[in-house]
């Protein structure tokens, strides 16, 4: 395990970030400058004060979910010590280096992913936990870092060892937001991946006002912006299709409502055994909620949502089918509850969310 975590010296040799490369060396941050550190301290200082003003602010209207009866509930446990200290590094609350839901422009913090996926594959054996935690690092690690064309990386899903995929496409939503089109280098039982990448708050840059504009979209979080990208994703995703491989769609926040608009509306091309994945999505309109419910069940893709309870970003729309709530030992607030990285936490369990209730809630 530590062999994934130890600091890595010679780092320029690996920016084809190919996977052979990234498994020997694995880059870490234990140390900044004490200038840079007070700033991190203030910044993180400053959110958690928000966050007790916006859970505070909110709590009339965070409601509990409508889990369902008799519980279906399922417990996980995080003992590796070099995975939960991967949080303190690299979390969204990190004084040294957040890399979580955060983007960055280095490479070396693809290294820093991927390294966090070997990690996994090698450290968690309980498949459904594996495949959780895979899918969230895609999505809420991964996802931020530069991918381009050409770049692979190893991951390992429901198959006993990681695979290589390969970058095959990089789809522009809309002023530069992405998406990721990932293919296996080998012909398999895993599906490609649609990669959505989540909301990017960097306002120095294009992509990232365009981001924050698609989460206000009145029409719906990123409906707008879905449909001037939905060219490109239908082109991939036929393009998967037509290889006979369907893919799977993944996104955390934006990305995950990202996901249910690829599920409703290309649901024909989507993969009907690979699992699209969705973490703290917001809801969509009762519109395209109906307009799910009017889709055969034979020809409705696999699709699961995993939602953190605090979080309220879920408890706005509606939600899609088989949706799981995520609880730790101590409440969260709300920024917390949205962008804390739960396969590094050391215990934490999913309960069953009845949907037709808590839509029916939120009507």
């Amino acid at each position: 395990m530590k062999k994934h975590l130890v600091l890595g010296l010679s780092i320029l040799a690996c920016l084809n970030v190919s996977s052979a490369c990234l498994a020997d060396q694995c880059p870490t941050i234990l140390r900044e400058p004490d200038e840079s550190k007070a700033l991190a301290e203030m910044r993180v200082k400053a959110i958690k004060g928000w966050d007790k003003l916006f859970t505070w602010a909110l709590s009339p209207k965070n409601h509990p979910y409508q889990l369902e009866k008799p519980l279906v509930q399922k417990m996980y446990q995080v003992k590796e010590e070099d995975l939960r200290n991967f949080d303190l590094n690299y979390g969204y609350f990190s004084i040294y280096h957040p890399i979580v839901g955060i983007v960055t422009d280095s490479e070396r913090d693809i290294q820093v992913t991927q390294c966090l996926l070997n990690s996994i594959e090698d450290e968690i054996t309980d498949k459904e936990q594996r495949r959780f935690s895979i899918d969230e690092a895609l999505t809420k690690v991964m996802a931020y870092r530069p991918l381009k064309k050409g770049m692979k990386l190893s991951i390992a899903t429901s198959s006993e060892k990681a695979q290589t995929y390969l970058v095959d496409e990089v789809i522009d939503l809309w002023r530069g937001m992405p998406a990721f089109g990932l293919v296996p280098e080998e012909a398999g039982e895993e599906p490609p991946i649609l990669l959505f990448r989540g909301t990017d708050l960097n306002l120095t840059s294009e992509k990232g006002w365009a981001s924050v504009l698609s989460d206000l979209d009145i029409a719906g979080p990123g409906y707008t912006t879905f449909l001037r990208g939905q060219r490109a994703i239908h082109d991939w995703l036929e393009k998967m299709h037509g290889a006979g491989t369907p893919a799977r769609a993944i996104g955390f926040s934006l990305g995950g409502v990202f996901v249910y608009y690829t599920a409703i509306y290309e649901h024909d091309l989507l993969s009907k055994k690979g699992v699209s994945t969705a973490f703290n999505p917001p809801g969509v309109s009762q519109q395209m909620l109906e307009r799910w419910k009017e889709i055969p069940a034979e020809k409705k893709p696999p699709q699961v949502s995993y939602v953190n309870q605090g979080d309220f970003v879920s408890q706005v729309g509606f939600l899609l089918s088989d949706i799981w709530e995520i609880t730790l030992a101590q409440p969260m607030g709300v920024i917390e509850a949205h962008v804390t990285f739960i396969t590094t936490q050391p215990l934490y369990k999913m309960s069953y969310v009845n949907t037709e209730l808590e839509n029916k809630g939120r009507e």
